[in-house]
């Protein structure tokens, strides 16, 4: 990656109130602090990254969904090698941010290029954790059942049915890094939760810093909070000082780079894939891979990604850099990756493009939509009505947990809205072969 990023200078800027500071945004305190048990050669980010790598949210991304589900191929992507790539790409990305605030903030940043890359690298690991079986296929399947059952959550208020019939892995992700139920929600203080992150890796993480009954996320369908997980949200956007603007919180500047991380993943590795499931031919990609990686048609596929994606990683720093005064002021809201070269842009969007038009197809095609809502609508409606399974005495390996679960559900003293959330932290913790085993089981 080149070294000579010029910084883009701050001129009659006086106003610092309206303007996020670093000392806030790289905020290391945590939301259910645990007893000092690490070494102390370790920086927070680092301990981040740790929790989130042994995590078993994070271990069940290996058995869950990138673009084809329950592939035959075993170099296709999963959601774990996915997230594992996109926390590579973002790590270079962290690093070049660090050069580009230090030499564009007046003040001294309290932390090293190495304390950027660890912080965008964590949030990259956790960018996917809620992520549901089988995709965005069991994301739909989701709410297409919350939307053809509205007596199950009809009690509830607007912004709450909103969060089920708008249902989205992004928010099910800070659920998981929170878990809100605990610390804040009364008689839970004995069921604290989540993955004890830092206040900046969870700000980091939030691409989309609104609620699910926002013109936002009605407009695109993204959001990242649901409303169980409001007061984590508050204390998340409090200690690290995100500001407030147009009726939504900016993101963290640094949201931007894993955003831009995904991308780039997204349109290299999902092409790889085709092409190695004989979905595309070489032929349908070369010309686009060229443009981004400037090698020549003799050059492999692999090569061309590799070169691709370390293209597509300097542009997106460039954009960072030339709208670094924007990003810090909260008036930034475009996607990195819309504003690298034209030429370059052009042939993301073509492969982009073919990804659409010739890959996702085969995810969305109408066979495994039904089956995705035929698995997830049996186990949907099995907990509903619960009452039938917990009669079971089930002890194999598959029901049990389960019937477990719903016990454990049935017996807590929160509302009918937190006990169907509980519910959904169950349904998106599912791999796909579970979820699969387990519709089959209750059949």
């Amino acid at each position: 990656m080149s070294q000579n990023i010029e910084a883009i200078a701050f001129e009659g800027i006086t106003d610092q109130e309206d303007r996020l500071s670093w000392q806030a945004l790289l905020c290391t305190d945590r939301l259910h602090p645990r007893a000092p048990n690490h070494s102390q050669d370790r920086t927070e980010f680092e301990i981040d990254h740790d929790r989130l790598i042994f995590s078993k949210a994070f271990r069940r991304l290996a058995r869950k969904t990138q673009v084809h589900p329950l592939a035959t191929n075993d170099h296709t992507h999963n959601r774990l090698t996915h997230s594992l790539e996109v926390a590579a790409v973002g790590r270079s990305l962290g690093k070049a941010a660090f050069r580009i605030a230090q030499q564009s903030e007046y003040d001294q940043i309290p932390a090293t290029a190495y304390d950027f890359a660890e912080l965008v690298q964590a949030a990259c690991l956790a960018h996917d954790v809620g992520n549901t079986p089988f995709g965005h296929a069991g994301e739909r399947a989701i709410r297409h059942w919350m939307n053809q059952h509205p007596r199950v959550h009809r009690a509830f208020t607007t912004a709450q049915q909103t969060d089920l019939k708008l249902y989205e892995g992004n928010a099910q992700a800070f659920r998981i890094a929170t878990r809100s139920v605990s610390g804040f929600e009364e008689g839970c203080e004995n069921r604290q939760g989540g993955l004890g992150l830092t206040a900046a890796t969870l700000a980091v993480m939030i691409k989309y810093p609104w609620y699910s009954d926002h013109e936002y996320a009605q407009a695109e369908g993204k959001y990242s909070v649901f409303q169980s997980d409001a007061k984590a949200f508050d204390w998340v956007v409090n200690n690290t000082g995100l500001l407030f603007k147009e009726d939504a919180y900016c993101r963290h500047p640094l949201a931007f780079l894993v955003e831009a991380a995904d991308d780039i993943c997204n349109a290299v590795i999902d092409i790889e894939d085709a092409i190695d499931l004989h979905i595309l031919d070489r032929s349908d990609v070369e010309n686009g891979l060229m443009q981004l990686s400037e090698l020549t048609p003799s050059a492999t596929i692999k090569r061309m990604r590799a070169a691709a994606i370390s293209t597509l990683v300097e542009q997106c720093i460039s954009v960072f850099n030339t709208n670094y005064d924007a990003i810090m002021h909260g008036d930034y809201h475009h996607a990195l990756i819309e504003g690298i070269d034209a030429d370059k842009l052009t042939a993301f969007n073509n492969l982009n493009s073919i990804a659409r038009n010739k890959v996702y197809p085969f995810q969305q095609d109408d066979s495994l939509e039904a089956n995705c809502q035929t698995l997830l609508g049996d186990i949907l409606n099995a907990a509903i009505n619960r009452e039938s399974i917990l009669r079971r005495e089930e002890d194999d390996i598959i029901m049990a947990p389960f019937v477990e679960y719903l016990n454990n559900i049935q017996q807590t003293s929160t509302s009918e809205y937190e006990q169907l959330m509980m519910l959904m932290d169950f349904i998106a913790g599912m791999t796909d072969n579970y979820a699969a085993n387990l519709a089959g089981r209750l059949r």
